[in-house]
């Protein structure tokens, strides 16, 4: 995602091309996080507040009511389920907690799930099949890495790009740290994106914390999706700041495979692939 190109502000031009989400919340938004629809075992609850050139973004909160609906397992990691659900992003992190504890052993650098942690993979999760949310929509690409801060010990920072789950336009990108505050109710704040070798660019955005989970995370909006999947290039270095203090520092690889699948999902056909990593195949057999 470029941040560096084509947005209007009020008649004054501004180097973003991400329309970062600026607005307060609604009265009666009681949601925990922002999400791009209504994705397994979430409900929407309310949406921010459209104006001045700003788009409204659902809110989103568990549903109380879901029950799971068993499924046969599928190769996503250590989730079964193919449609992607925060619960998701929770075994990712504790899978990587599990690991680090492990790091000063020999033979994890042998391991090829430690291998594709150090690496990074993507996983690609295809349109829910919730009531109401048409082929197409709600697709989610998920890219899970070691941070590259030394600071940070090897800690994971996950990207997710998520589509448009309705008639809305709009993308999701969101960045989710163990560094990253964790508020008890959204807020916004002022945040230092940093990409390849653009000019840092100083925005507002969304910071919250998703339930129950041991990450905070950070949320921009993206105008559409074609703007964002056309801003996404093979190999991506990301840094975010708060006060000037590095909070997540990753970068992505495989970025164009990704944008192909990715289109594939959003016009309503299943993904060639599901999982993408560069750990060598040799490395992977036993």
């Amino acid at each position: 995602m470029n941040l560096s190109k084509d947005l209007f502000c009020k008649g004054l031009s501004v180097s973003f091309s991400l329309v970062v989400i600026m607005t307060f919340l609604g009265p009666k938004a009681k949601a925990e996080y922002i999400c791009s629809g209504a994705g397994p075992g979430e409900r929407v609850v309310g949406q921010t507040e459209a104006g001045n050139g700003v788009a409204s973004v659902p809110l989103c909160d568990r549903d109380p009511n879901y029950q799971e609906e068993p499924e046969e397992p599928e190769d996503q990691g250590s989730y079964s389920s193919r449609y992607y659900d925060p619960k998701f992003a929770a075994l990712q992190f504790q899978a990587a907690s599990a690991l680090l504890n492990l790091q000063q052993q020999a033979q994890l650098l042998q391991d090829p799930k430690y291998l594709k942690y150090l690496s990074g993979s993507w996983n690609l999760f295809p349109t829910s099949r919730l009531e109401g949310v048409k082929s197409g929509g709600s697709c989610v690409a998920s890219f899970f890495k070691a941070s590259m801060d030394p600071e940070a010990k090897y800690a994971p920072v996950m990207i997710n790009l998520l589509g448009p789950s309705g008639n809305e336009k709009f993308a999701l990108l969101t960045f989710a740290a163990e560094r990253i505050p964790r508020p008890k109710t959204i807020r916004t704040i002022t945040v230092t994106l940093l990409q390849n070798n653009d000019p840092p660019a100083t925005v507002k955005a969304f910071n919250y914390t998703m339930p129950n989970l041991p990450f905070g995370v950070i949320a921009f909006a993206v105008p559409t999706i074609d703007a964002a999947l056309a801003g996404i290039e093979d190999v991506q270095h990301f840094e975010v700041k708060i006060d000037g203090k590095s909070v997540a520092k990753t970068m992505w690889h495989s970025g164009l495979k990704v944008k192909d699948e990715f289109r594939k999902c959003l016009n309503g056909k299943p993904y060639s692939v599901t999982e993408i990593d560069i750990v060598p195949e040799r490395l992977k057999k036993p």
